[in-house]
Formats: C-alpha cells, structure tokens, sequence
C-alpha cells in the first residue's frame, strides 16, 4: 500500500472517529428514551455495570487514570491525552466517551471486547442523549440522606387506606395499571398470622374473624396478633439470620456452644417492642452504655456470633483479624445495607469506600481481647458473660460477702495480734527457724538434681519423668555441671513432668521458686506451667512465659479475658544464674500474684485481671507442674534449670529473699529478742501471721474454703460470650491485600465521608459507632431497616437486592415511599410494631395474589405491587404450620436449642454424636432447632433456610424435587399426618373430617371438587392397606406419637396419606 493510501485511511478514519452522526439502530433507539433521563435511574446503572470495574473507585485498577464515577474526573483532561476530555459536558464531538462506545474498531471500542461488558443499543443511547444533555451527575441516592415528600394525591382515593397506598396507587397509575381487590378473609387471616407470628391460624380464630363484621375486625386481628408472644419468634427468625446465630463453631471441628440467651433477648425485644435505635445500638454497644445492664450485654453477643476455630496449628492473629473482619463486613451489610468486606482487600470497585475505610471502621472492632483458636474443650471463647440462675445468684453473692467479711476479719485479727505475737518472740519460739535453710512450711516439693535423679527430696516416692511434648517418656535428663551442683538442661521439646505437684486451684495459695540460666539467644519460651497446653485448651492453668525480654505470669480459665496475666518491665538477665519465685495469695485477683527475681520483687504491668472460674480440668488424674515445654508451644530451649520449690502456701517477701539465697533466718534468729532490729521484728511478725498465729491460721482456713466454695458455685454458671472492650485501645493497621501479617500504615477510628462524617461530639469507639449509625442525617440506618421489614411482608424489599444498597444494588421500586417510610420509622422514636401496623394495615397488603396474564407479563415480580404477595412458606413456617395444624406444637418460648428428627449419621462427618430429643421437645418451634454450621439440618437447608456462617439479609428462594420429598418423607410430616389421621377417625363424618383437615393446614375452606377427590383418594388407600397391612407400619412407626391400638390401622394410613397430601399442596406450602 502506498504511503499516500495510508495517509487517507488515516484521514478518513479520523473524520470518522470526530464524527457526531449515529448509526440507523442508535438514532432510533434515541427516539425512544424519555424526553429527560435521570442520573441514578437510567445512567449510572450503565456506568457501574459496564465502567466502574476499570475507571471506578479502585485506584489501584483504574485504567489510564480515569474516573468515571465523580464528575470533576469524567470531565478533566484525559491522562494519558490531555488534549481530550472524557466527556464534554454537552458537546458529543468533544467527548471522548462517545467517540469510543460507538467505535466498531475493537482497538479502540469501550468496553474492550476482552472485558465482556459490551453495551446494548439503547445503553448506547442513553449515555449519548445524557452527554448532549449536559452530562449531570448526581449524588448515589442512598447516600442522601431520606427528605420528607408530600403523599401523592391519587385517582383511586377510596382504594387508599394509609399514606403507603398512594405511593403505590400513584406507581400503578403512570403504569396504567390497577390494584387488585382484597383477598378473602380467610387467605387474609392466614397471611397475616403467619406473617406477624410465623404460625397458622386456628380453626377458632378463622371463624371469630368471620364472624366479626365490624368496621375494625381486620384491625383487631392485627392488634391481637402483633401483641402475640410468638410475634417475638417470627420476627427473631429473620434477625438471627442476619445476626449469623448458630449453635456450634463453625469450621471443620464445628463444636457446639450455647448463645441461646441471646435468642432469648432478641424474642424478648421484638415483644417488647424495643425501639430500633436502641436495638441495634445494645448489640454494637450495649457493653459501653452508662452502667451497662445484664441485657445489654447479652445483646453485644451480636458481635460474637461469627465462626470460631479451635483446629490446632493454626495461627493466631490470622484468626482474630477474621473476626474482626466478619463483624466489620456484617455491620456494614446488616445496618446499611453495604458491600464493606469489597474494600477489604483494594479500594471498592463500585462505591465510594476506599481500602482505610473499610479498616477505619474495622479498627473500632477491633479492640477486644479473644483468642484467635478457641479452646478445645467446651468452655466458650473470651469474654464472656456469667448469667447465674436466680438460686446461683443468691448462692453467689452470699458466698462473695463472706469473703468479703473474712478478709475484713483477718485484716482486724492481724491488727490484734500485736500481744500474742510479742509473747511468742518473748518465748524464743522463733530461733528453731536456724534448723532450716530454706523455710519447711507448707514446702510440697524441692527436686535438686545433685544425685543425678528427679526425686522429690520432700516426698523420694515422687520421681519427675522427662516426656516429649507429645506425652512420649524416654528421654534421660540432660544433667550439666555448675559452680553449684548439677542443673537441668532443656532442650525445648522435652518437659519435667512433676505428676501431680504444683495442683492447686485459684482459691489456694502457694509459691514457686526456681532458677533459671535464660541463654541469650532465646526470644520465647515457656519456663513452667500447669496446663494441658500452649492454646489447646486457652491456657487454663497457670505458666511463667519468657517473651519479649519480659517475664510473664499468667493464671486462667479461659484466656485471654477468663485470666490474670502480668508481665514484668524490666529486661531478664541473660546467660546467668538468676532465682526466680512466683507466689499467690488464693484472692483470684492480679495484687495477689507476684513475680521476684532474685529476691526482688519486679515492677510488674498487669495486662488482665478478671478470673472467675477455677484454673484445673477436674480430671482424674490431674495435670501438674511441667517444666521447659509445653505441647504445640515454644520451649525454653537452651535453658537451665535447677533447685525447684513448690508450696502449698503464699511466702513472705523475706522467706522468698531466703530462697533467693540474698538472706537467712540464723542472721536474725541467732539474736535475743531485745537485739532484734525494727525491720527484724517486722520480718517475724510476718511470719507469725503466716505461719504460726492459731487465730489467723484458721482464719485464712476459713476464707480459703469460701473461696473453694465460690469457685464451685461458679462453676456451675453458664456463661454467654459478649464484647468487652479493652483499657488499652489496640493499633489497628490497613492490611495490604486484606492479609494479616502485611501491616500497612495505622489508621483510627472513623466513618467514610461519602456517607456521613462521623461528628466531633461522639466517642471514636463502638459506642459512637452505634449513635453515628442512629443519627437522623444518616442516609442508610432507616432506609435499610425499612426495606428489611417490608420484605418481611412482601418477599422482596422495595430495594430488591436488601444486602446492597450501593451502586451495584438494584434501584428502589418506589424511591419516595421508601423514604417517606423511613423518616416516619425516625418519626415515631423507631418503633417497629407501629411500622409493622402500618404496613399490614395497608390496602396494598390486603390485596388479592390472584393474576391475570397481563398483569404477570408486564410485571412478572409485582415489583409494581398491583396485586398481593404470593410465595412458598420459609422453611421455619412449612414444619410449624404442619406441628400446629396437628395439634402437636409445643408452644414453649426461650430455652435451649432443640434435637428433632434428622438422618442417622449426618454428624459423624466431624465425629459428633446428634442424641435426638426423646420428650416433646421434638415439636418446639423450628426457630430453636440446633444449628451446627458445618451440618444444618436437612429440611431447613432444603427449604433455604439462611446460612448461619455470614450474615444473610435475604434469603435465597429455590424450587427443587428435594423439597417434595421432604414433607413426603420426614418424620416431623408423617407424624403430623399420622396424628391427623387419628383424629379423623375420631370423627364419624369422612366429609367434615377432610373439610377441618383442609382447613387447618390451608386455612381456607377446599372447594367442592376437592373434597371429591380427597374423598376418593381416602377410599382407594384404605382399601390398598386392608390387602396389604404390612404397608400400615410406615405411617404408624413414623415419629414418636403413640397411636391407640384398637383404631382401625388401614383408616388411620388412609388418613395419614389424605392428609399429607393437602400437607404437600400448593394451598398449604403457598403463602398468599
């Protein structure tokens, strides 16, 4: 080709691509968009779908530093060109964008072919006709915050029975469109019942609301039924969906806990009416209110529900960022209705939330201490709260005043001592003292290593044993040569086992003394413990830790929060014989533990200081004194140790100054009490009160023994895990990549500015969390809470996508009502019943579900509302309608969670044993079914109930063969029918009989021909189980209702097969 063809090509390809002329199919397609687009309506769905992914929010993915998504960028100069303007406010010449979308070169064309996001014609035309209109950006929608409209006057006035219909009717009349009249009352009552309770009517209830014709029947109903205990439980099933409550840990061992008291307070609250504001507000921050009540605490147990894991090996930060991150991500999607966990690991793709945002709000979580791996036994992970029975509470707070009592009387008995003591040293009693080198009092054990062994030279019948960390014996004790004797040497993997030395419980006191040579090199490592592990078991026990060059004491239940933790503030000395003796004095707090080295004691920091439960397993038999390492844990490798020393007692400080070898009794005790100096008597006197004063001995006896009986009183109290912030506010970091261990810069508290700043006058903590979220200006908190119960009543949220409020989240149906709805909830002080009400009380509510085919071609997902909801019951509702219509509903409110009917071996998958209920447990409602996230029950699962391991706002809808042979098949269904088989053979008249059997399970009255084919179905069953009675076993084997055995069996499974059969109708399984 010749240069002067090229240079026209060129040319030609130029004038074309500065062209403004449309193809045919676009100039059409312009004609027929509205005379004037709105921004959030009609573009920025084009531009989110199709551009945000490339020239979006996320910096680190923009293409060619382009920005699409705020108009100071689309209308700047192009990086990359800077003679060109993506787009060009009213000019499509100037603007590059449209240059680009309708290029047929697939060089130049946008979105790239690679991308697979081409835009469609009329896409085309509507981003075109909006640059020729002045490319006007708008704010997102939901990030303006909700203005008050008027109510639209309407055509249809005497259709409307509240404000929400003329919204609705004003709607249908721009669609041409006409509401539908009301349902029967009947299908109304149902609705209704189930919708506010989650329970069918009874036959009772159905004929009273039929009977009541007066003007404010329907209102009744509602009043009586938003009043109704069970109004709690079905507005709880939705909550704790979304709370992710469940009944184990999650993850592959999936142990079970009990949260129930938090179920129970959410039943509580919904009953109670409990405004919304401070419903949420409880559970983000009920911990942090001005003197916190019991129920405010449980509430923040919302922040606890997340997966836990308790798999060894695991690393431990890694862990307690995911759950920091799990109660980030569910507070940004449950309370405003946000994708947060997207800007984790990058900034947002779609919304204005940039990477530190995401990890300034995850920094106001984080500031909990909890361990990363749970403990492997069941004792719940830190912290937590105890919530004693109302007997244990009394037991408890007895038992804590005579402690209280007891150690004011030892204080005063120290006091009158004085006479008593001065006889005793007057005596000379205290020179036998010279007999000992170190003191012999309460001594339980000194192991010495100078004959080569590991004998207990107190008790020679205790021999130590050297043991890998695995529990494997075998290893001989690696004995080295000192300028004292013969030491120890560890090696890090092996331990001194010391049997059952050193076993004591927080309530008694006691003292160890050791030396240590710590080799330079050692950075960490456990010196001794009495514990089953490192983490395995959360640190139950006690241990002395070398870490960080400081010294750390610890004794726990469940650590971290369950725990008294210490940590010297000096540095160890290295590669030298230092005397290190631990001792405490029974009280279960950090003053009574102390640390001396060398016969000092050290300045101590304590980290934690809240033990209330006992320290030891209760096993048989008991763990004891283990010395240099600890199983799945660092061991004081390179380490010596020598002359260890266990009592059964608190030392004074110069009895440890003795150990210590800095002092001895024969420099005082050789003395006449007349010499004795101020400081010596002083000395003595301790020890007169320690040791030797009959009064104060059986004093500490006697608290010693309150303390025993205030640990096994406790023991018994069951605890639930809450939040509890820490004193010492913890860094939090951006993560690169979402990754724990690649720390970015610190970031603090804060809220992202494109929704709302957070003001100066609240806390930078969880609690002005919790106010920021309830302010009246907050764009979201209302509008999500608002479309979240509307869905409750319509299957779909005005917003249908209730999870995503952000740019990737479907438009609202009705915008204005949606915000009129949500400055009304704010309004009326968030109350939530008066929404309910208003929206139950709605004509738009009461409609009809019947639809013509118009009506389902123009509007296939009632987005418009011009006829009422019709979908299939939850999974909660389909077993609890069957248990109801039966009769065998257990109505029982609160409590543990329940083991129904469920396949044999389903648990075994993680070596669990499911011990199915045997009482009438089995009929409660489903909403306490156990939920063990690694197995949900079968019929729930099938007939979608949420997943209890994330948040979940909206449930997934599906329509499978599983579901029919659920209710054709499960116990819970056979038994139903069965027991309404029984009672139809209670009733001599067949025809009354399936009529009740019909009502009960559809609510309704069957039409003529339905009865006639029940009829017959009856008939043609009975007459196959007389041939064949073997088959009757099925149907009466079936749960664990005992049927009477005089009844006519081939009846009975006719009627068990009649009356599973409406069971599994569409009249029964719909809800209309």
């Amino acid at each position: 080709m010749s240069k002067y063809t090229l240079l026209l090509a060129a040319s030609l390809f130029l004038c074309y691509a500065c062209s403004t002329e449309l193809p045919p199919d676009l100039a059409a397609e312009l004609k027929t968009l509205p005379s004037e687009l709105d921004y959030n309506l009609h573009v920025k769905p084009i531009l989110s779908d199709k551009c945000f992914a490339c020239h979006g929010p996320d910096k680190a993915k923009q293409k060619a530093g382009l920005r699409l998504d705020i108009a100071e960028a689309a209308y700047a100069r192009l990086e990359e060109n800077p003679g060109k303007v993506a787009i060009a406010k009213g000019s499509l010449r100037r603007s590059e964008v449209f240059h680009r979308i309708i290029s047929t070169d697939p060089e130049y064309l946008m979105p790239s072919p690679a991308s697979h996001l081409s835009l469609s014609n009329r896409e085309k035309a509507i981003l075109i006709k909006w640059i020729k209109d002045g490319a006007e950006y708008q704010p997102h929608w939901a990030f303006v915050a909700p203005k008050k409209t008027e109510v639209p006057k309407v055509k249809k006035a005497g259709w409307v029975k509240n404000p929400i219909d003329n919204f609705i009717v004003q709607k249908l009349e721009e669609e041409k469109l006409a509401p539908s009249p009301e349902a029967s009352k009947e299908i109304l009552l149902r609705r209704l019942s189930l919708d506010l309770t989650g329970l069918p009517p009874t036959l009772t209830e159905i004929d009273a609301f039929l009977q009541d014709k007066s003007p404010k029947a329907y209102e009744k109903q509602v009043d009586r039924l938003l009043n109704s205990p069970h109004y709690g439980e079905k507005m709880a099933v939705d909550w704790l969906d979304l709370a992710r409550f469940a009944d184990s840990h999650g993850y592959t061992v999936d142990r079970l806990r009990d949260m129930s008291p938090y179920r129970d307070w959410v039943i509580q609250a919904f009953n109670a009416n409990q405004k919304y504001d401070q419903f949420i507000q409880w559970q983000l921050a009920g911990d942090m209110m001005p003197k916190p009540s019991k129920d405010m605490i449980i509430a923040t147990a919302f922040n606890r529900n997340h997966p836990q894991n308790m798999e060894g090996g695991i690393i431990e930060e890694e862990f307690q960022t995911e759950y920091v991150v799990d109660r980030t991500n569910t507070f940004g999607e449950a309370f405003m209705g946000l994708s947060l966990g997207c800007a984790k690991c990058h900034d947002h793709k779609y919304d204005p939330l940039s990477q530190q945002n995401y990890y300034e709000i995850f920094s106001f979580f984080n500031n909990v201490k909890e361990a990363g791996q749970i403990s492997w036994n069941s004792a719940p992970p830190t912290p937590t709260l105890m919530l004693p029975t109302e007997k244990q509470e009394k037991i408890i707070r007895f038992i804590q005043k005579t402690i209280a009592e007891q150690e004011q009387k030892i204080t005063q008995l120290q006091a009158q001592s004085e006479p008593d003591f001065k006889q005793w040293l007057q005596s000379g009693a205290y020179q036998t003292l010279a007999k000992a080198k170190i003191p012999q009092n309460g001594l339980q054990a000194h192991y010495t290593f100078e004959d080569g062994d590991l004998k207990n030279s107190v008790n020679p019948k205790q021999i130590g044993i050297m043991k890998r960390e695995t529990g494997m014996t075998g290893d001989k004790p690696d004995f080295v040569a000192t300028n004292s004797g013969k030491a120890l040497k560890m090696e890090g993997d092996v331990y001194l086992d010391l049997n059952e030395v050193g076993v004591f419980r927080k309530s008694e006191p006691f003292s160890i003394g050791i030396k240590v040579n710590i080799p330079k090199g050692l950075k960490e490592g456990v010196i001794f413990h009495k514990s089953s592990a490192e983490r395995l078991y959360n640190f139950r026990g006690y241990h002395l830790y070398l870490k960080n060059d400081r010294l750390e004491i610890n004794m726990a239940h469940t650590a971290p929060s369950n725990a008294i933790s210490r940590v010297s503030q000096q540095p160890v000395p290295r590669d030298r014989w230092i005397q290190l003796t631990l001792t405490y004095d029974g009280s279960s707090r950090a003053e009574g533990f102390k640390l001396y080295q060398d016969g000092q004691a050290l300045a101590m920091e304590t980290t934690m200081d809240q033990l209330y439960k006992d320290i030891i397993f209760n096993s048989n038999p008991e763990l004891g004194l283990q010395i240099g390492a600890w199983w799945r844990g660092l061991g004081f490798k390179g380490g010596q140790v020598d002359d260890i020393m266990v009592y059964q007692r608190e030392l004074t400080p110069f009895e440890v100054e003795i150990l210590a070898q800095k002092q001895s009794w024969p420099s005082i005790v050789s003395k006449k009490h007349q010499q004795l100096s101020a400081k010596e008597v002083a000395i003595l006197q301790a020890y007169y009160q320690n040791s030797v004063s009959p009064g104060l001995l059986a004093a500490q006896k006697a608290l010693q023994i309150s303390r025993t009986q205030l640990s096994d009183s406790s023991a018994q109290v069951e605890e639930l895990m809450v939040m509890q912030e820490m004193t010492k506010p913890k860094k939090t970091f951006l993560l690169q990549r979402g990754n724990y261990d690649m720390s970015g810069k610190e970031v603090f508290p804060n809220t992202p500015s494109a929704i709302l700043p957070f003001p100066n006058n609240l806390p930078k903590n969880r609690l002005g969390l919790a106010q920021w979220l309830c302010l009246p200006e907050h764009p979201l908190t209302a509008r999500v809470a608002v479309n979240r119960f509307w869905q409750n009543f319509f299957g779909a949220g005005l917003v249908k996508t209730t999870e995503d409020f952000g740019n990737q989240g479907e438009l609202p149906s009705h915008l204005a009502l949606l915000d009129w709805l949500a400055l009304s909830f704010v309004e009326s002080g968030w109350d939530i019943k008066a929404l309910n009400k208003l929206i139950v009380m709605s004509a738009t509510y009461r409609q009809s579900s019947k639809v013509n085919k118009n009506l389902r071609e123009k509007d296939p997902e009632n987005r418009f509302l011009a006829r009422g909801p019709a979908y299939r019951m939850s999974a909660e509702m389909i077993r609890d309608n069957a248990l109801t219509a039966s009769g065998l509903l257990n109505k029982k409110i609160g409590g543990k969670s329940i083991k129904p009917y469920q396949p044999q071996g389903l648990w075994e998958i993680n070596s669990a044993n499911y011990a199915q209920d045997t009482t009438d447990a089995v009929y409660r409602r489903s909403l306490y079914i156990v939920v063990k996230r690694s197995v949900p029950h079968p019929t729930l699962a099938t007939f979608d109930a949420g997943s209890r391991s994330y948040c979940v706002v909206r449930r997934q809808k599906t329509n499978t063969p599983l579901q029919a042979l659920v209710t054709l098949n499960d116990p819970t269904f056979l038994e139903a029918s069965k027991v309404l088989g029984v009672q139809m053979c209670n009733m001599p008249d067949a025809r009354k009989a399936i009529v009740e059997v019909y009502r009960r399970l559809t609510g309704r009255q069957p039409a003529a021909d339905e009865v006639e084919l029940l009829l017959g179905l009856q008939k043609k069953q009975r007459e196959k189980f007389q041939q064949n009675p073997e088959k009757t076993r099925g149907w009466l084997n079936a749960g664990l209702y005992k049927v009477d055995p005089t009844l006519d069996v081939a009846l009975l499974a006719a009627n068990a097969v009649v009356a599973n059969t409406i069971l599994n109708s569409d009249a029964t399984l719909t809800r209309r």
